[in-house]
């Protein structure tokens, strides 16, 4: 029996390196973490809210609940790629754009709750907490008064944040698009 010996060639190969502003992103992922950890814990706590008082919980918490952790786990999917770097603008590009898509959706719902017409969460907050009524002192009243405004105030909150998550998946579109057009480039 006698061996074989194959020589090869050594074939050089092109690896395409992707340079992403990095505090840009850094920026980005911290504003993307904050917005989803909040809108998590509020909507975890409305959903408290309406499961101590026996009321149907809207479908509308529970999408917001699982795409706020969809967020969470995409910065921390992102930042462990890019550490290893092994972060490609695709992925980027394909997983904002599906989280835009889903955040924008949360975000249409929550306004139309919370500014639509007649019986809505700020018509309701406007005419039972925001009115001109004297309170104070320690009571119980006073307690409930508080954790209303309270209410209020997160509902108004947890909107804020859904708008600038859409933007910021729409920026990191729109950064993914420019690290694949300077990579092509070749800078």
């Amino acid at each position: 029996m006698s061996d074989v010996y194959m020589e090869r060639e050594l074939v050089p190969v092109k690896v395409r390196r992707y340079r992403w502003p990095e505090l840009l992103l850094a920026v980005l992922l911290l504003i993307l973490f904050m917005c989803g950890a909040i809108v998590l814990g509020s909507f975890a706590y409305f959903t408290a809210i309406q499961r101590r008082l026996f009321i149907m919980v809207p479908w509308y918490y529970y999408f917001l609940l699982a795409i706020s952790t969809l967020t969470i786990l995409l910065v921390f999917s992102v930042v462990a790629l890019y550490y290893v770097h092994l972060l490609l603008p695709i992925i980027v590009m394909i997983s904002s754009f599906i989280m835009f898509v889903l955040w924008l959706t949360g975000l249409i719902k929550a306004s139309i709750e919370l500014w639509g017409p007649l019986g809505s969460i700020n018509d309701n907050c406007v005419r039972y907490v925001y009115n001109d009524q004297f309170w104070g002192g320690r009571n119980l009243d006073t307690l409930a008064r508080i954790q209303q405004e309270g209410v209020c105030n997160l509902w108004k909150t947890t909107f804020a944040l859904e708008m600038i998550s859409t933007f910021v998946f729409l920026w990191l579109i729109l950064m993914s698009w420019q690290v694949i057009s300077r990579a092509r480039r070749g800078y």
